[in-house]
Parts: C-alpha cells; sequence; structure tokens
C-alpha cells in the first residue's frame, strides 16, 4: 500500500513539473513575441522566397511570422502536459502490461 502511495507521489510531482515548464514555455512565448513585435525588427531566409519575420507582407504569403511557428510547438507541448494525445504516454507500458497480464 505504501509503494502504491509512493507511486502515486512521484506522478503527482513530475506532472506539477510538467505543467511548471509549460506556463514557463507560455511566458517566454509570449514576452519574447512581444519583444519580436514591438522592438525588433529581423528576418531571415527560411528556403526560397520564404522569410521567417515578425513583420506581415501585406498577404503575398512570403513571411512566415516566428510567432506562428513556436505557437505550433506551443500547442504541441500542450497537447502532451494535459495527455491530449495520450498515444505512447507514461502510462503506455503499465496499461500494456496489465492487459497482457490479465490475458
Amino acid at each position: 500500500m505504501e509503494n502504491l502511495n509512493n507511486k502515486k507521489l512521484m506522478k503527482a510531482k513530475l506532472k506539477v513539473e510538467e505543467l511548471k515548464e509549460f506556463y514557463k514555455h507560455i511566458v517566454t512565448y509570449v514576452l519574447v513575441n512581444l519583444f519580436l513585435t514591438f522592438i525588433w525588427k529581423f528576418s531571415f531566409k527560411l528556403f526560397g522566397n520564404f522569410i521567417i519575420s515578425n513583420q506581415f507582407d501585406n498577404g503575398n504569403f512570403t513571411h512566415i511570422p516566428i510567432w506562428l511557428i513556436w505557437g505550433v510547438f506551443l500547442m504541441l507541448h500542450a497537447f502532451k502536459t494535459f495527455d491530449f494525445l495520450n498515444l505512447f504516454g507514461r502510462d503506455w507500458e503499465e496499461r500494456k502490461i496489465d492487459k497482457f497480464m490479465k490475458e
């Protein structure tokens, strides 16, 4: 029984650490993108005519905003943190072992 409680405590601590990292990621995302949008004007070529930038190009779709690219990674981080896509999550091995043990 004590072993089960220790295991639950460790999982809870790990989940809290994941949440803290995700919240830090959100704050960093907002602050850096605000800085890039209002202070620092930059751009660099990605490939071909596509340019990563914090500036808009009047609808020509040659500038890819950095907040969009980073936002995709932030969304994936959210999926992982909040178990939206729990295909091979931490408990996957345990669930599979339990399933095979019952068979």
